[in-house]
């Protein structure tokens, strides 16, 4: 997962070659709950194609690891660059459910 998170950052976060070109990873854990971060300086995700670019297998295979280690990916995308997070909660909410 990381190896395809972080090509990916390499290989469409910048276009033209920039010397403060910076690709960060990061892991935090907490007992059994956990967070994976890819984060780059680059260009962002910009405005999303139309019909929406499901993506390759290496997207694919990411998606089916999320999904398997019961974690949920968030994407956070501004001009300066694109954030992937992975994370896995195991704790259970005591707030009621809404009716």
């Amino acid at each position: 997962m990381v190896t395809e998170l972080l090509i990916n950052a390499i290989k469409y976060a910048f276009p033209v070659a920039r010397a403060d070109a910076c690709v960060r990873n990061s892991f935090e854990q907490d007992g059994e709950d956990w967070k994976l971060s890819v984060a780059d300086n680059g260009v962002g995700m910009g405005a999303k194609p139309t019909p929406p670019n499901p993506g390759g297998l290496g997207t694919a295979m990411v998606a089916a690891l999320v999904k398997q280690l019961g974690a949920k990916l968030t994407e956070a995308s501004t001009k300066t660059g694109l954030t992937i997070s992975i994370e896995r909660a195991t704790f259970v909410s005591a707030l009621p459910k809404a009716v």
